[in-house]
Formats: structure tokens, sequence, C-alpha cells
């Protein structure tokens, strides 16, 4: 195949109209060729080949971002649904006087005990009583 040949194609693939396999063809004589006629078209063609696996990588990569997000997020929502989750196993439990208690009423009985104590009314002095009594 002459030179002519070679330039008409070049021609005919840049204004988008060569076949799959004109295109392989004008690849592979590029790569084959070392005469200088054709070095700006084979710089071309390298420029384009260099840009579309730039292109597949970011793809690529934005793939890979995408799934380890999604990932990311489900781990996060099954860690988080599994502690509201209710455990068949909850059980009330004090520590009072040294001793441990898991019964419920035990339990039940100390709470309302410690709080009847703390929001009665004959705890002794009021503050405002004991600051008068202070400042007097």
């Amino acid at each position: 195949m002459t030179q002519d040949y070679w330039k008409s194609l070049i021609e005919k693939y840049f204004e988008a109209e060569t076949t799959p396999e004109e295109e392989l063809a004008l690849r592979e004589f590029l790569a084959r060729t070392d005469d200088p006629a054709f070095d700006e078209v084979r710089a071309v063609l390298g420029y384009f080949s260099a840009q579309r696996s730039r292109r597949a990588a970011r793809s690529r990569v934005r793939t890979l971002t995408g799934f380890v997000a999604a990932a990311a997020c489900l781990a996060l929502v099954a860690v988080f649904g599994h502690s509201l989750l209710p455990r068949p196993d909850d059980t009330c439990v004090i520590y009072a006087y040294g001793e441990k208690s898991t019964d419920t009423q035990v339990v039940l009985d100390e709470v309302n005990n410690t709080l009847t104590t703390l929001f009665s009314d004959n705890q002794g002095p009021d503050v405002a009583a004991q600051l008068t009594e202070l400042f007097n």
C-alpha cells in the first residue's frame, strides 16, 4: 500500500468516516512505520489513546469509590440497626450495700425508696432556710 493510500485513510479517519477495521489497520501501520511524514499523525493518535486510557482509569476509580461508599453506608446501617434491636436478655440490675441483685421487683423497690428519700419534704431545712441561717 502506498503513502497516498495511508494519507487518504488518515484524512478519512479525522473526518470520522473510517470503519473499525480501517482504524485498526491505520494504527498498526503507524506503529510499524518510521516515516517522518507520519510523525504528526502518530503524535495526535498517541495523545487520543493516552486520553482514552486516562478517562478509563478515572472511570474505574469513580466506580470503585462508589462501591466503597455504598459498602460503608451498609456497614453503618447494619451496626446502628443492630444496636437498636431489643435484646431479650435485658435485665434490671442494682448494686446496693455491696451486693448485686437482678430481681426486677427488688430493683424497682430500691429505686422507689431512693426517689422518695430524695424528694420527700421531711428532709430537714430547705436551702432557703439554710442560707438565711448562714447570713443572719
